[in-house]
C-alpha cells in the first residue's frame, strides 16, 4: 500500500507528565456522519488535534469502535482511528510527539474508575522491561499515550488516551517477502491471544481465511501480522510450540525466559488477573525463516485496565488476586517456567532489584499523583465528571479523585509486601498500611483491602485499622 508521509514540527511530549502551574490536555475533535455501534465497520470522517502548544492538525480519517467490554459503554466509545486520505492511502505523522503512525488507538477508559490504569501500567512496564534487542525506539516492548480530551460530533466526550499501538515497526519484525506475483515466503509474525471476531471458540481450526486460529478449547488467537497475507504458514511457529511448551528445555530455547519473567513478575504485583489466561497479550517471532535469537518469542502486554486491583469495576472492592491462585492458574509456558526452582530464584533476583526501582511503591505512586495533577489542575477531571454526571448513565468514575489515588498507592503498598513475602525476600507484614477504603468503613478486609463477606479463614485482616492474625 503507498504511504503519504507527513514531517510535522511539534514539542516532544513525555509519557509521563509532570504536573505544571497550568497544565492542560490537548483537545482531538472527531467528526464523521453517524453515530458509534457495537460492531460497526470503519467510517469515515475527519480529526483535528489542538496540542497544549496551539498547533493544530487536521488531517482525513476513519474510525472503527474497538474492544469487548468496552463496547458495553456506548456514552464514551474507545475506538481505532486510522489516519487515511480520500483514496485510503495510509498517512503516518506524529501526534502529541508520540511516534510517526498512521493507525492509533483512542481508549475511553470508561470502566476505570481513575482513568489512568492502562496508560500507568503501561509506563510501569515501559521503565521496567525491555525488548532483549534494539529497535529504532530503543527496546520498548509497550505502548506510549497522551492523555486528550474529545469530542465526537461537537459533544464533549471526557479524557482518552490517544496511544500508539503494538505492531511490526514497534517490534522490529520482518516485513512478508514477496517472492512472486503471486506467491509470498512469512518472516515476522504477531499473534494477539484473544478475540471477539468468531462466536464458537470450542471448535479447534482456522477462521476467516486463515485470519483467527483457535488452537485449543477457548484459546482463539488473531494474527496481527503479517496483516494482508494470513495463512497456515504464518501459524506454523505458534502450533509447533503448543506441541512443546510443556518441556521447561524447550521454552528456554526458543522464548527468552527474562521476558517470561517481567511478565509474570508485572501480572503478580499489578494484579491483573485478566491478562494471565488465555487473553490480552501478544506473541511475536522477528523471522521466522532465520535462526538464533531471531526465531525467538517475545510477550509483550495488552489491555491493561484491570491492574491496580480494578477499584469499583468489580462492585466497589479492589479484586486482590492471591499469589497461589496466581501458579494454580498459570498457562504454558509460564506453568511450566513457574514449576522450575531456576525460575522461581529469576524472579525472586528480578523482583529484589525491581522492587527498589521500577516496580517501587514510590515510583508507582509517583505515576499516579502526576497524572492526577495533571487532569484535576487541567479542570479536565471536572469537565469529565459534570458532563457524565448529567447523563442518565454514567462510567464507574471516582467522585473523588485524590482520595481514590491515595488508597491505591495504599493498596500497591500491601502488595509489594505480600511480592516480598511470596519470593522469600523479607517480611514487611508489620509495614502494612492500615487505611481503609474510604467507601468501606466497617467491616474486615484482608491485607489487600478486599471486604470479607462470607466465612473468615485463617489469615491476616485488618480490623478497624488494627492487625488481627486469625
Amino acid at each position: 500500500m503507498k504511504k503519504i508521509t507527513l514531517i510535522l514540527l511539534s514539542l516532544f511530549c513525555n509519557t509521563i507528565i509532570m504536573a505544571s502551574e497550568n497544565p492542560q490536555l490537548p483537545v482531538l475533535r472527531v467528526n464523521f456522519n453517524g453515530q458509534f455501534t457495537q460492531n460497526m465497520s470503519y467510517i469515515n470522517g475527519n480529526m483535528s488535534l489542538t496540542d497544549t502548544d496551539g498547533s493544530v492538525i487536521n488531517l482525513p480519517a476513519k474510525f472503527k469502535t474497538r474492544g469487548a467490554t468496552a463496547l458495553n459503554y456506548s456514552m464514551k466509545p474507545s475506538f481505532n482511528m486510522k489516519l487515511r486520505a480520500t483514496d485510503d492511502t495510509e498517512i503516518d505523522t506524529t501526534l502529541c510527539g508520540l511516534r510517526s503512525c498512521s493507525s492509533w488507538i483512542l481508549d475511553a477508559m470508561a470502566i476505570d474508575s481513575i482513568c489512568m490504569r492502562n496508560r500507568v501500567a503501561f509506563d510501569v512496564w515501559n521503565a521496567f522491561s525491555k525488548l532483549p534487542y534494539e529497535t529504532s525506539f530503543g527496546s520498548r516492548n509497550g505502548t506510549v499515550g497522551k492523555f486528550v480530551e474529545v469530542y465526537i460530533n461537537d459533544e464533549y466526550k471526557g479524557i482518552f488516551c490517544l496511544t500508539d499501538r503494538i505492531n511490526r515497526k514497534l517490534l522490529k519484525l520482518k516485513k512478508i517477502h514477496q517472492d512472486t506475483d503471486s506467491t509470498y515466503t512469512v518472516r515476522g509474525v504477531l499473534y494477539k491471544q484473544g478475540t471477539t471476531d468468531i462466536a464458537d471458540q470450542t471448535t479447534l481450526g482456522y477462521f476467516l481465511n486463515y485470519a483467527v486460529c483457535v488452537i485449543q478449547w477457548h484459546d482463539a488467537w488473531e494474527l496481527t501480522e503479517p496483516e494482508d497475507y494470513a495463512c497456515e504458514q504464518a501459524w506454523e511457529p505458534l502450533q509447533t510450540s503448543y506441541k512443546n511448551f510443556q518441556d521447561y528445555a524447550y521454552v528456554k530455547e526458543n522464548y527468552y525466559t527474562d521476558n517470561i519473567a517481567d511478565y509474570t513478575l508485572f501480572l503478580m504485583v499489578m494484579s491483573i488477573e485478566d491478562n494471565w489466561g488465555n487473553k490480552n497479550k501478544y506473541l511475536s517471532v522477528r523471522n521466522i525463516q532465520s535462526t538464533g535469537d531471531t526465531t525467538r518469542f517475545v510477550y509483550t502486554p495488552w489491555d491493561l485496565d484491570t491492574s491496580l486491583g480494578n477499584g469499583i469495576y468489580w462492585g466497589g472492592t479492589y479484586n486482590n488476586w492471591e499469589m497461589t491462585d496466581i501458579i494454580k492458574t498459570a498457562v504454558a509456558p509460564f506453568s511450566t517456567c513457574l514449576s522450575q526452582q531456576e525460575f522461581m530464584n529469576l524472579l525472586a533476583d528480578k523482583w529484589k532489584i525491581a522492587r527498589t526501582k521500577s516496580l517501587s511503591v514510590d515510583s508507582v505512586a509517583q505515576r499516579l499523583r502526576n497524572y492526577r495533577d495533571l487532569f484535576i489542575n487541567s479542570g479536565a477531571w471536572a469537565r469529565q465528571s459534570s458532563y457524565f454526571d448529567a447523563q442518565k448513565y454514567r462510567p464507574c468514575y471516582a467522585h473523588d479523585l485524590s482520595t481514590e489515588i491515595e488508597y491505591i498507592i495504599s493498596w500497591y503498598k500491601n502488595r509489594v509486601n505480600e511480592m516480598d513475602t511470596f519470593l522469600g525476600i523479607t517480611d514487611n507484614i508489620a509495614t502494612i498500611n492500615r487505611s481503609s477504603h474510604p467507601a468501606y468503613h466497617s467491616g474486615i478486609f484482608d491485607i489487600s483491602g478486599k471486604k470479607i463477606t462470607n466465612s473468615v479463614p485463617n489469615h491476616i485482616y485488618i480490623i478497624n485499622g488494627k492487625k488481627l492474625i486469625k
